[in-house]
């Protein structure tokens, strides 16, 4: 278990599921979420596309905390080469889940531990996979009337309702709710960010 950063650390977002995580795990942290364009680049490949909104998120926050480690992320859900963002209606929710209904689809997070002081960046982007079962018409009626899907990436939690729509997971289960911990943690002690005892 994490013991001590030896700088403070943010977390340069605001969504509950990271903070939820770095707690779990005994970390101390400030939460600064930082407010960028999310859009999409043409062009731009699910991996790309999730490191370059961590990058811009971190850096957002380390120009006016030089003497911070800041770390930053995102997390994108692809079907078909498809992003699927966060739904905006019943309707957007309902179609990702009908794509994503019987089949198997990635799951990108991409994240940056920066120090503007010490002029310090690690990017690093994790992939896990995700296979749902069949889902019907009526269990998407009923997980659509609830909120849980609608700011999540992909209209799904995996830690929450959600969860009954998941056959498997391959690769990092922590990085399907939003943060590879294992991985964050590595790059934090490589870095002498903190100390583990």
């Amino acid at each position: 278990m994490p013991s001590g950063i030896l700088r403070p650390l943010i977390l340069a977002s605001a969504s509950p599921r990271r903070q939820e995580l770095l707690k779990s795990v005994g970390l101390k942290f400030k939460t600064i979420p930082a407010r960028v364009n999310e859009d999409y680049l043409e062009g731009e490949s699910p991996r790309e596309h999730v490191q370059r909104l961590a990058r811009d998120k971190a850096f957002a926050v380390a120009r006016k905390y030089p003497e911070a480690w800041v770390l930053g992320a995102d997390t994108v859900v692809v079907i078909d080469g498809l992003i699927l963002g966060k739904p905006k209606s019943k309707a957007q929710a309902q179609s990702m889940l009908e794509k994503l209904s019987g089949r198997a689809h990635e799951v990108f997070t991409g994240f940056i531990i920066a120090c503007a002081g010490a002029g310090i960046a690690k990017t690093r982007s994790v992939q896990s996979f995700v296979r749902f079962k069949k889902i019907t018409a009526e269990e998407i009626r009923w997980y659509i009337s609830c909120a849980e899907p609608y700011d999540k990436a992909g209209a799904y939690a995996v830690q929450g309702k959600g969860a009954y729509f998941i056959r498997a997971i391959r690769g990092s289960y922590t990085n399907v709710i939003g943060l590879p911990l294992c991985e964050v943690l590595e790059e934090l002690k490589k870095l002498q960010a903190l100390t583990l005892w």
